[in-house]
């Protein structure tokens, strides 16, 4: 991939969101083609490798979420970027053993990398009713629960910088005499200064950070979010502001590297910005049912008191193994507070987390 990068780029200049793009999605040696990345033989660690717990958590909200929508036959779940599957399957084991769940559960994947694929269909191999679509807009289930954990923040953005009240738009480009990557500026068009004044208040901020991609999918999950029966619920790690800062950053072997410097070698990420992605659904008349923190959410869903459940039966090692995984998830110097969990439907929904 960085041989095919930099000869692209020696007679290509790329903006920063078509390189993220050809460094993670693009070819078949790109990053997400061709990598295993998950768990702890990866580069990253995500909520689900780190204790099943995580995924528990969120089939009891589904179930709640099914028991609130007077238990229809057929429960229709769509996770977007499921990774190599492991929250599906902890999912829907967790519900098949509830007692009072009694609905059939169909299992949807919206999953662009082919490598991936491979390694969710491997994983789930075991279970029934699981599909894979190829875009949400063919897309139309009733009584459907959308689901996304570190999503956008794998999504390629666009960064802009006012220098002397004029905005310029972030590229990167080939170094001949260094022989390597550099950024590089050049003056915004009209267009995305249009674009981006929609949502950021330009005269505040002298640096944007926005995804473009990010508008396209709620434009999708819009058309499902619509009917009476669907939520959509996302984690990921960002924050809620006004203001846009550069947070790009690459990850290599748990350890943070320049973004430049292992094109299609390391993850490419960016914290999102919940206040951009709730302007988006706002545009299409869908609202936000709650925002809160990770560590709330698990706690107010019984993390605490499964923890105190699964004691009585574990031996010490094994206690002392998820009691680290359960502070990891919900301490807010770990992941409990800048993981933020985000729940999006229509006018008509008033879920909460029944606590």
């Amino acid at each position: 991939i960085k041989m095919i990068l930099k000869k692209i780029i020696k007679v290509k200049k790329l903006f920063l969101d078509q390189y993220i793009n050809y460094c993670l999605y693009k070819f078949d040696t790109s990053y997400y083609q061709s990598k295993n990345i998950f768990g702890y033989k990866g580069d990253f660690v995500t909520s689900p490798h780190i204790s099943s717990i995580f995924s528990e958590m969120l089939a009891f909200w589904t179930f709640s979420y099914w028991d609130k929508i007077k238990k229809p036959k057929d429960l229709n779940i769509l996770e977007l970027g499921p990774g190599d599957g492991t929250m599906a399957k902890d999912i829907i084991t967790t519900l098949k053993k509830i007692k009072q769940f009694n609905g059939k559960i169909n299992y949807f994947f919206l999953e662009k990398s082919k490598y991936l694929k491979k390694k969710q269909k491997e994983k789930l191999i075991h279970l029934n009713n699981i599909y894979w679509i190829k875009n949400i807009k063919d897309f139309q289930k009733n009584n459907l629960v959308i689901l996304s954990n570190e999503f956008f923040d794998a999504l390629p953005v666009k960064q802009f910088i006012k220098k002397k009240n004029k905005w310029l738009e972030k590229g990167v480009q080939f170094n001949r005499k260094t022989n390597k990557l550099q950024f590089f500026f050049e003056p915004a068009s009209q267009v995305h200064i249009k674009k981006i004044s929609r949502y950021f208040d330009l005269e505040k901020n002298n640096f944007i950070e926005i995804c473009y991609e990010a508008k396209k999918i709620v434009k999708d999950l819009s058309l499902l979010l619509q009917k009476e029966n669907s939520i959509f619920l996302t984690i990921d790690y960002g924050d809620f502001s006004t203001f846009s800062n550069d947070t790009l950053q690459a990850i290599k072997n748990r350890k943070k590297v320049d973004p430049l410097t292992f094109p299609g070698e390391s993850d490419l990420t960016t914290q999102v910005n919940f206040y951009y992605l709730i302007k988006l659904f706002n545009e299409y008349n869908l609202h936000k049912i709650f925002f809160i923190n990770q560590s709330q959410f698990l706690q107010k869903l019984g993390i605490n008191e499964r923890l105190a459940s699964q004691s009585k039966l574990l031996n010490s090692k094994k206690l002392f193994n998820l009691k680290q995984s359960i502070k990891r998830l919900i301490h807010p110097k770990e992941m409990g507070n800048l993981f933020k969990v985000l729940v999006i439907g229509n006018k008509k929904q008033k879920f909460d987390l029944g606590k």
